[in-house]
């Protein structure tokens, strides 16, 4: 595992920067904030988010009555699908301007009393020991200055007999470090934690992992979507700072495609 040297205040300058949150609202489709799932490739970015969103839930086997917390809700699109769903949401995130539009748009979609959001840190959860049915966590451990701790911190608030639904971007099994590096440089997350590496931490922390799925074509074809939106003005976005989030995501699809940078979704579950 890689020596890990950056803070969360980082991860918070990122996505609380004006430019980072128009891309994501613009280009990401703005309720999600993580990889989707493309079945035929000719979804949209929005659609293949919340599909990859509910296809991990039913892999958890998230169901109506469940308190569910996400530690990294972003904009809060998985907080309205599980309020849609019948069950208890509340979600954490380290970003104020991220809990400021999920609350928004909680609110717009008439959820806003079904859905607790709160800046939080997933090192620290302000939640009881065994409080949680399930746990999700979308593309946010990448961020983490010491992710065995959250897996640890996760186990202590899940219920005996819980789910932690999760995904991530990895690194890819005999990776040129130097092109992973690269891509994350603009996340500040370091590189260097394969799908095997969660897989360890996860079991350290005292989970059963129940499932792994590596999908490197969804990410590769979400890259795809993002590069071809960006190759046109995006409103709210400065020509600079256009040209910086086009760079980076030329990069990340530079790692991509020679297999340096993967993507995995996992289910792990207490035991009780």
């Amino acid at each position: 595992m890689p020596n890990l040297t950056f803070d969360t205040a980082e991860t918070a300058a990122y996505y609380d920067d004006a430019a980072v949150s128009e891309f994501y609202q613009q280009c990401w489709g703005g309720s999600d904030i993580h990889i989707g799932r493309y079945v035929t490739g000719n979804e949209t970015v929005a659609q293949a988010s919340a599909a990859m969103t509910r296809h991990l839930l039913e892999l958890a086997g998230v169901e109506p009555g469940l308190r569910v917390l996400d530690i990294a809700c972003g904009f809060g699109g998985t907080l309205r699908i599980l309020a849609r769903l019948g069950c208890r949401a509340k979600g954490i995130d380290i970003s104020r301007s991220c809990v400021d539009c999920a609350r928004e748009a909680n609110a717009e979609a008439g959820l806003g009393e079904q859905i607790e959001v709160a800046v939080g840190d997933f090192h620290n959860i302000d939640s009881p020991p065994d409080s949680w049915d399930a746990v999700v966590c979308q593309e946010a451990i990448i961020h983490s200055p010491d992710r065995p701790s959250v897996f640890a911190e996760v186990c202590r608030v899940l219920r005996p007999g819980g789910a932690f639904a999760f995904s991530d971007i990895v690194t890819g099994q005999g990776a040129d470090i130097r092109k992973v590096e690269a891509a994350f440089a603009r996340l500040g997350a370091s590189a260097g934690a394969t799908i095997n590496d969660y897989q360890t931490m996860a079991r350290d922390a005292g989970f059963e992992v129940s499932h792994v799925e590596e999908r490197s074509s969804d990410i590769r074809t979400h890259y795809d979507k993002l590069a071809a939106q960006l190759a046109e003005p995006v409103a709210g976005i400065d020509a600079d700072a256009l040209a910086a989030i086009s760079d980076s995501v030329s990069r990340w699809q530079d790692a991509l495609a020679a297999g340096h940078i993967t993507w995995a979704c996992f289910v792990a579950r207490k035991p009780g």
